[in-house]
C-alpha cells in the first residue's frame, strides 16, 4: 500500500511509549531525574526537543547524551543504573514505572484488532521485561499478536523492527500501518515501506491545543513526523485509524458483530475495568426502560449518571471502588471510560440507528444544548461555563472530562454548550439530560437507515 495502493492494509504495528503507554510520569521523568541526580538540569522540553531531532530511541543514551549537552559526561552504567532504580523502584520506594496509564480507549483497541486480519504487533524500544509489566499491569496481553523489543535488534530509526514485526504476523511491511510519536518511529516505518503515522503524545496535544499563534505547535513533534514521512499525525488515542481499516465484514454476508449481544435480549453493553487505581464494572441496556444502579462513591455523578438513565431510557448499572482517598480524578474518568465502553459495546455494528440525535434541556434558569453524531470517530467539545471549583463531591473540571472521556470511550462526536444559567449545578444536570435526550435519538432503531452513512461503513 505505501500510501497510495487502494487495498487496505492487514496488520497494525504500534509503537509503546507515547503511543499505547502514557509516559510523561515515568520514562521522561526518569530522565530528568537522573540527570538531576548527576547535577545537570534537563527539561521535558529539552527531552522533546532531541526526540523532535532523530536518533533519540534509547532513554539511556538519551539521558548520558542529554547530560553531555549540559557539559557534564558521565559513564554510561551509571546512567543506566540510576534509571532503572528510579523507574523499576526499591523495596521501599514504588517505581516510576507504576504511574504509567493507558492512552487509547480500551474500545477502539478491540476494534481495530477485530478489523486487522493479520493481527497487531508492538515495536518498541523498551526492554521486554518492561513490555510485559505494562500489558499484564493494564491487561492488554489480549491484543498483541507479538512484539519486537529492545533486545531482539537494531533500534528505531533503523527498519529492522518494523520488517521484524511483519515478518512475525506474516505479511509485508507494505501491508502494515506503523504508528509511532517520534521521526524514529516514521523514519523506520518508511524505510521498511510501511505506512507511517504519527501520533500526538497527550503533553503534545496539549501544547498545540493552547498555543495561540502556532509558535508552541510549531517547536512540537507534528511538523518533524511529518518531514520524516508520516501520512498523518493523529490526536492522542488515534481513534481515526478506524477509517484506515474497514470492517472485516464490511460488503459480505452479514454476521453478528463481536461488540453486540446476540441472544435476541437487546442491545447491552458489559464492560469491567481493572487498574491500580480503580475497579469498575458498567452494563447499559439501549433498549431500557431508565433504572438505574451506580454506585461511584462520588454522589454528584451518580446523579449525573442517574440522569443519563432516566431521560435517556436506558438501563445502567455501575460499580465503582476507587482512590478517593487521592480525589475525584481517576474515579470520575474511569468512570465514564467505562460507560462509554458499555455504550460502544451495546451499540454493535452500527447499523439501523438513527446516528444523530439533538437536544435542548432547561433547569430552571439554566439551559443546554446537546447534539450527538454516533460517527465512530470520537471528539468532544463541552463548554460548560462552570465557575465553582466542586459541586458536591466532584470537582468542577472533572465535570467536562467525564464528558470528554464518555465520548472518547462511546466513540462517538459530542458537542454540549450551556447556553445561559448562574447556578453551576443546574448548568451540569441540564447538559447531562440533554445528552440522555439526544443520545436516545441518536441511538433510535430505524430499520430502513441501514448503516447510516454514505461510506458504506459506521463501526
Amino acid at each position: 500500500m505505501n500510501g497510495h495502493a487502494s487495498e487496505p492494509p492487514l496488520a497494525l504495528l504500534l509503537d509503546m511509549d507515547g503511543v499505547i503507554a502514557h509516559v510523561g510520569s515515568s520514562y521522561r521523568t526518569a530522565i530528568v531525574k537522573t540527570a538531576e541526580h548527576f547535577n545537570v538540569t534537563v527539561t521535558q522540553d529539552d527531552i522533546s526537543a532531541a526526540k523532535a531531532a532523530g536518533g533519540a530511541n534509547n532513554d539511556w543514551l538519551l539521558t548520558q547524551t542529554l547530560c553531555a549537552n549540559k557539559g557534564v559526561h558521565v559513564e554510561f552504567d551509571p546512567i543506566k543504573d540510576k534509571f532503572e532504580e528510579l523507574y523499576q523502584g526499591t523495596a521501599t520506594i514504588p517505581g516510576l514505572c507504576t504511574l504509567e496509564t493507558v492512552i487509547p480507549a480500551m474500545g477502539v483497541m478491540e476494534e481495530l484488532q477485530r478489523r486487522c486480519p493479520a493481527g497487531i504487533a508492538v515495536v518498541t524500544g523498551r526492554p521486554r521485561h518492561d513490555y510485559d509489566y505494562f500489558l499484564k499491569a493494564h491487561n492488554l496481553g489480549h491484543l498483541f499478536k507479538c512484539a519486537v523489543c529492545m533486545e531482539d535488534g537494531p533500534h528505531k530509526p533503523d527498519p529492522w523492527p518494523v520488517a521484524s514485526a511483519a515478518a512475525q504476523l506474516g505479511v509485508k511491511p507494505s501491508e502494515c500501518v506503523m504508528v509511532g510519536d517520534t521521526p524514529d518511529d516514521i523514519v523506520a516505518a518508511v524505510k521498511a515501506g510501511a505506512v507511517g503515522v504519527g501520533v500526538l503524545t497527550p503533553e503534545e496535544y496539549a501544547r498545540k491545543t493552547l498555543s495561540a499563534d502556532g509558535a508552541v505547535q510549531a517547536k512540537g513533534m507534528e511538523a518533524p513526523m511529518l518531514k520524516a514521512g508520516a501520512a498523518v499525525v493523529m490526536e492522542p488515542g488515534f481513534a481515526k485509524l478506524l477509517d484506515m481499516f474497514p470492517p472485516t465484514d464490511a460488503g459480505g454476508s452479514e454476521r453478528p458483530s463481536k461488540r453486540a449481544r446476540t441472544d435476541g435480549g437487546g442491545r447491552v453493553g458489559v464492560v469491567s475495568r481493572a487498574t491500580k487505581e480503580t475497579s469498575i464494572s458498567a452494563e447499559v441496556d439501549l433498549d431500557g426502560t431508565g433504572k438505574i444502579d451506580s454506585s461511584t462513591g462520588i454522589g454528584f455523578l451518580d446523579h449525573m449518571f442517574q440522569q443519563l438513565a432516566k431521560h435517556g431510557r436506558f438501563d445502567i448499572k455501575v460499580a465503582c471502588k476507587g482512590d478517593l482517598e487521592i480525589d475525584d480524578h481517576h474515579t470520575a474518568e474511569d468512570c465514564a471510560l467505562a460507560l462509554g465502553e458499555a455504550f460502544d459495546k451495546a451499540l454493535g455494528a452500527r447499523r439501523g440507528i438513527a446516528r444523530f440525535g439533538t437536544a435542548m434541556c432547561p433547569l430552571d434558569e439554566a439551559l443546554s444544548r446537546v447534539v450527538v453524531d454516533i460517527s465512530s470517530r470520537p471528539h468532544a467539545e463541552i463548554h460548560l461555563g462552570l465557575k465553582r471549583e466542586m459541586i458536591g463531591q466532584l470537582s468542577a473540571e472533572m465535570c467536562t472530562h467525564v464528558l470528554q472521556s464518555f465520548a472518547q470511550a462511546a466513540r462517538i462526536t459530542l458537542h454540549v454548550d450551556v447556553l445561559r444559567g448562574d447556578n453551576d449545578h443546574h448548568r451540569v444536570e441540564c447538559s447531562f439530560k440533554a445528552l440522555a435526550v439526544a443520545m436516545r435519538l441518536a441511538v433510535a432503531r430505524d430499520a430502513g437507515a441501514g448503516v447510516p452513512s454514505t461510506k458504506g461503513v459506521l463501526a
